[in-house]
């Protein structure tokens, strides 16, 4: 079966562990992201958000590697996978790089089934990501985002 993937980034103008604490820490994950958050964070871990729309985003923590990468490998059986097709698992890289003064943050998803089933998820999921990494810029470049990163 044919599959695709999805990748967004965003510069934030913090150092690489501020970024990771924001990505991993459900205090931060629910200023940007979700409404809701659960992360043990390690290898085998469980990542499991809620969405401001009611959407639950539940998966195996694949790779913890702080503050550099993430990978993420959703569990079929939540509500976040689309009815309808056989796919293998939906799986979402973030990889956090330092960079001259900035970080660079980016989100890979892959393994989304090309067929009809999956088309709006996969649609609704890119242009979900480019929302929550633009927000996920304004929570930690805001000042009361840069005091808070202070004290975790």
């Amino acid at each position: 079966m044919s599959q695709r993937g999805y990748a967004q980034f965003v510069d934030v103008q913090v150092e690489p562990a501020v970024a990771w604490a924001a990505c991993t820490e459900p205090g931060w994950l629910c200023r940007w992201y979700a409404v809701e958050a659960q992360v043990d964070p390690r290898q085998g871990g469980r990542y499991c958000v809620k969405t401001k729309d009611g959407r639950v985003r539940d998966a195996t923590i694949d790779v913890w590697d702080p503050p550099r990468r993430l990978r993420l490998i959703y569990n079929p059986e939540s509500g976040m996978v689309a009815r309808g097709g056989d796919g293998g698992p939906v799986v979402e890289d973030l990889l956090i790089d330092a960079k001259p003064g900035r970080t660079v943050v980016r989100v890979f998803g892959s393994g989304v089934p090309a067929t009809r089933e999956w088309d709006a998820w996969y649609q609704k999921t890119r242009l979900a990501w480019a929302y929550w990494l633009h927000r996920l810029k304004g929570a930690v470049e805001e000042p009361a985002g840069r005091s808070a990163a202070g004290a975790t």
